[in-house]
């Protein structure tokens, strides 16, 4: 997430403001970080309302534990005139680090360029390449984010409420289309083959679930028998977080999706991780797959422990990625029809690649962007797992 809260005063306490994200997932991020930070300090918070599908996420809210401002037309200007500004702030800051991460990268090129000619002579070629990997090493340092995903900040259950009458406007919507109220639903971002997904709801309609599709549904499959979808081609905020609000457990294709999960308390499993941070699940209630990695040069098949070493990051762009094979995904579906039923618990495997993420991420931060902006958060990656059938795989 971009967005850092501004700090202003408003009837005599202090208040975090934030423009939350366009995208709904960055958006239940910043608010669920928002309301983290001002319930430590004490705060209140003020979400203006952004642009695009996620104002629905936004308006009218309210919280349990914190209280929520929402400002007055002359209030609003001005809030939005500091938001502002702070943006710019922000904005010159990044182009500036990207600038200077930008040289880092052309010297560590030209210098490896160099290192390579055999007309130098050997002890010089050395330097180079020392020179060289600390260009590297600064330049990733200079591309990294503000700070690692706030996996702590999301720790915590969601108390957000959202408006009465929203609310039992989706309802309605929803029963219209054969979704009664309390009707056992498991909501599934339709983002595999065909065939796999048709497997995935047989097994869901067996164990008595109604499947539910969210997400884009102009990035996903085509539809699938035995699929409810509420927005009939369209893909509203408003319903998607209806529907994840009453689902037992979400079934995500994407980052954004997951991270809604988190805003509306819905236990999740991601099935299309390529590697072991950015999907890695905050909460206990939460799981993910990774897809089958294929490195493009030679045909071979990536083992899940391969995905934690260097190596690998520095080959993604030679890997191709293929679905979880049906076999997977059902395993996976299962260990979550357990988890909502009898509670969530870890196997000696899931917990040992728990470890080895950490383990991975602390060491890969210096020089993978992505470990250093998705790994773990002063530590703590998340009481969440790798479904049990690939981590019984890695063990």
């Amino acid at each position: 997430p971009g967005g850092a809260a501004v700090e202003a005063a408003g009837g005599g306490r202090r208040v975090l403001v934030i423009r939350p994200d366009a995208s709904p997932g960055t958006c239940s991020v910043e608010m669920l970080s928002t309301l983290a930070r001002a319930r430590h300090a004490s705060a209140a918070a003020c979400f203006l309302t952004p642009e695009g599908e996620s104002a629905a996420l936004v308006a009218g809210v309210t919280a349990t534990d914190v209280p929520i401002v929402q400002p007055d037309a002359w209030r609003g200007a001005w809030l939005r005139g500091r938001w502002r500004a702070a943006v710019a702030v922000r904005r010159a800051r990044a182009r500036w680090r990207e600038a200077a991460a930008s040289v880092q990268h052309e010297l560590y090129r030209e210098l490896r360029r160099h290192a390579g000619d055999e007309r130098l002579p050997a002890d010089f070629r050395r330097v180079l390449r020392e020179t060289a990997h600390r260009c590297y090493d600064r330049s990733v340092a200079r591309r990294a984010g503000a700070g690692p995903f706030p996996r702590r900040l999301l720790e915590a259950p969601s108390t957000f409420v959202w408006p009465p009458a929203a609310t039992e406007r989706a309802r309605a919507d929803a029963a219209a289309r054969g979704v009664a109220p309390g009707a056992p639903v498991v909501a599934f971002e339709v983002c595999t083959r065909p065939d796999i997904a048709a497997a995935a709801v047989r097994v869901l309609e067996a164990e008595g679930y109604i499947v539910v599709r969210v997400g884009d549904r102009a990035l996903s499959a085509p539809a699938v028998p035995g699929v409810v979808d509420l927005a009939r081609g369209e893909a509203p905020a408003r319903l998607d977080l209806y529907v994840l609000s009453i689902a037992r457990f979400a079934v995500c294709g994407s980052a954004w999706l997951q991270q809604m999960t988190y805003l509306t308390n819905t236990p999740s499993l991601t099935i299309t991780a390529t590697d072991p941070f950015s999907a890695y699940p905050v909460r206990a209630n939460g799981t993910f797959l990774f897809r089958t990695v294929v490195d493009l040069d030679s045909g071979r098949t990536l083992a899940c422990a391969e995905l934690l070493g260097e190596p690998y990051f520095r080959n993604r762009r030679n890997c191709g990625f293929r679905d979880a094979t049906a076999a997977d995904l059902i395993a996976a579906l299962r260990e979550m029809h357990h988890g909502v039923t009898r509670g969530w618990d870890d196997s000696d495997a899931q917990r040992a690649f728990r470890a080895r993420v950490v383990e991975a991420a602390a060491a890969l931060a210096p020089s993978v962007a992505l470990a250093a902006d998705w790994g773990p958060d002063d530590g703590f990656i998340g009481h969440g797992r790798l479904a049990r059938v690939q981590a019984e795989r890695v063990a």
